[in-house]
């Protein structure tokens, strides 16, 4: 039996030997690799991690405000007339104020002859006066003034006549004739005062006159343009012989 190796181990044992140069060649490629790897990895390592970065949205930017321009208008179709007739706008109706009543007097109060009276409204009735038909106004039969009904109220334009007894019935104007220019007298209705400065005293002729002259008397109790009082009594006192006028003008 022939103990030397044949040329099939020597065949094995130059295959062993090829193994064990790469295996080693493998290893040896390893640690260089490594060697050469190590610094890159080492600054990665101790490098800090990046800091995040706004990124830019992806929405459209805003729109321009839009400017005037001197672009032609476009044709803008009209609309069609509508088949019905437009109803007119509603107006609001004025409400008309309320007509202020008239101001008739109620009360009379002359400080200088301490006069202090209620005015009540008198009308007139017709009499003969020598042969002829003649007006004549009725006075209060109390100490009361009478206001001529048909004369004006007070505080607006015309003439407000007030009679009165000077003998009997109250003898309310006693003492009317010692008034003076200038005294004040005061008319009121309900509680509103009317006050008026006395701007002319008048004593006329009236007992047996002739028509004439009392026709011409009773002008002054007539309406006026102006705003005035007109006081009405007999003088003197227990005699019809004179008509004694006092007319005021309402104070400023």
């Amino acid at each position: 039996m022939d103990n030397r190796p044949g040329r099939g181990s020597t065949k094995q044992t130059g295959l062993g030997l090829v193994a064990q140069l790469l295996t080693w060649g493998g290893v040896l490629l390893l640690l260089v690799g490594g060697l050469l790897a190590y610094p890159y990895v080492r600054s990665r390592l101790a490098a800090p991690p990046p800091t995040p970065t706004a990124t830019v949205s992806s929405l459209p930017p805003t729109a321009p405000a839009p400017t005037l321009t001197n672009a032609a208008p476009t044709n803008t179709p009209s609309p069609s007339p509508s088949p019905f007739p437009t109803p007119p706008t509603p107006t609001a109706t004025p409400i008309p104020s309320p007509t202020p009543l008239p101001a008739l007097p109620s009360r009379i109060v002359i400080p200088t002859i301490h006069v202090d009276a209620p005015v009540v409204p008198v009308s007139w009735q017709t009499a003969e006066v020598g042969g002829q038909t003649q007006a004549a106004w009725e006075v209060p039969d109390m100490y009361a003034a009478g206001w001529h009904e048909t004369s004006a109220p007070l505080g607006v334009p015309g003439n407000t006549v007030l009679n009165g007894h000077n003998t009997t019935n109250g003898e309310v104007f006693r003492d009317l004739y010692t008034l003076e220019v200038g005294d004040s007298i005061t008319v009121y209705a309900g509680d509103a005062p009317y006050t008026y400065t006395v701007t002319e005293i008048l004593i006329l002729p009236e007992g047996g006159q002739p028509m004439e002259v009392r026709i011409k008397n009773a002008r002054y109790i007539l309406p006026t343009d102006d705003e005035r009082l007109t006081l009405v009594t007999c003088h003197p006192y227990g005699s019809l012989r004179n008509r004694l006028i006092v007319i005021a003008h309402p104070q400023e």
